[in-house]
């Protein structure tokens, strides 16, 4: 086996063990977000149920709910758009990996490249002596 062969071999375990890497923080990264979404999505249920059982208060005492009920559509509402942002942020971050993953292949081209030039160069040093 050839030095050359060996450091082929040596740049694709960097590479692949950079990539374990990214994707393992990046799935840690994600794990946090969906926990907070899986939170909220949890406190919406909960709310929807208040809701109905503040509107079937009021109607079995005759009163008005209406500014209770409004408070937690607003809950609703605030929680939801909560959600979209952990949604977006999800996605930034497989946005940050995947060009993370990408620059370190680039890298690893790019010195696999260097390195044949360099053996070619020595090759044709060789075969002009």
């Amino acid at each position: 086996m050839k030095i050359s062969d060996i450091m082929g071999f040596m740049d694709k375990m960097k590479l692949a063990a950079k990539n374990a890497d990214s994707k393992a923080g990046e799935a840690v990264d994600k794990s946090k977000y969906k926990s907070k979404i899986y939170e909220e999505e949890n406190e919406i249920k909960k709310l929807y149920s208040k809701i109905g059982e503040a509107y079937y208060t009021a109607k079995a005492e005759g009163k008005d709910a209406s500014a209770d009920l409004d408070a937690m559509v607003k809950e609703i509402d605030d929680r939801k758009a909560k959600i979209v942002e952990y949604e977006a942020k999800i996605k930034e971050i497989e946005e940050a990996g995947q060009k993370e993953r990408e620059q370190n292949k680039a890298e690893a081209e790019a010195a696999a490249k260097a390195r044949e030039e360099a053996k070619a160069a020595k090759e044709a040093e060789k075969s002009e002596e």
